[in-house]
């Protein structure tokens, strides 16, 4: 019984922690994250666009500061520190890495803005080409979020974290699979069958995977070297 009890509370300590760093995540993102729910009324092509012209303006600011402090929170839970404080860590990454976040973030947008934009030019008029496509998707989304992982993990110029980030998506392609498709699932999931774990678990799950995946790449990268740069 004392077993069942002992696991019962460390279930509900895991709850608590997801929940509340989701939570938070989703509170530095409330103004993206009204305005996507405001997609779900758009009424027209021109009030759609504009809506989404404004979230991708947005994103370098709000979404990419924020990200990186829930993968801060991510990394200690992963490296064993499970009693972090919650609220202050999230602070703590979002303050020391918002800059960093913010430049790395307009030259994401800017990349997933092209790549949005060749995607939906090349789907009306090859096939082939738009599946080619396809596949940089999910390369492009590994490469986003090794950045986030990399942010907070490593003592890197920008410019010198994105060239990782990209050599991260290419070896080891079986985490890279594993991270994929179990990512897959939990938006899949969320969107689709279980939309409360949107505002509590969603991101937190995500970015915990992402992480555990990105930091078992590096070990073995560089060795058993447990040793982290504050």
């Amino acid at each position: 019984m004392t077993d069942l009890m002992s696991g019962l509370n460390r279930i509900l300590e895991w709850v608590m922690r997801l929940s509340v760093i989701n939570l938070l995540w989703i509170g530095f993102n409330l103004p993206i994250c009204y305005l996507v729910l405001s997609l779900l009324y758009a009424n027209d092509s021109s009030a759609l666009f504009m809506l989404l012209a404004t979230i991708i303006i947005l994103a370098p600011f709000f979404f990419f500061p924020a990200t990186t402090a829930m993968f801060g929170v991510a990394r200690k839970w992963v490296m064993g520190d499970h009693d972090v404080p919650l609220v202050k860590s999230y602070w703590k990454y979002y303050k020391e890495n918002y800059v960093r976040s913010l430049c790395g973030g307009i030259i994401f947008t800017l990349i997933w803005i092209v790549w949005g934009v060749d995607f939906y030019f090349f789907s009306k008029v090859n096939i082939i080409i738009s599946s080619l496509f396809l596949v940089g998707f999910f390369f492009l989304f590994l490469i986003t979020l090794f950045f986030f992982a990399n942010t907070v993990h490593a003592d890197l110029k920008l410019f010198t974290s994105i060239k990782n980030s990209f050599f991260l998506s290419l070896v080891y392609p079986l985490t890279n699979l594993v991270i994929v498709v179990i990512t897959g699932i939990i938006i899949y999931v969320s969107l689709t069958m279980f939309t409360f774990l949107i505002p509590f678990f969603m991101g937190t799950l995500i970015a915990f995977i992402a992480f555990a995946g990105y930091y078992q790449k590096v070990v073995k990268i560089h060795g058993d070297n447990r040793e982290v740069t504050e």
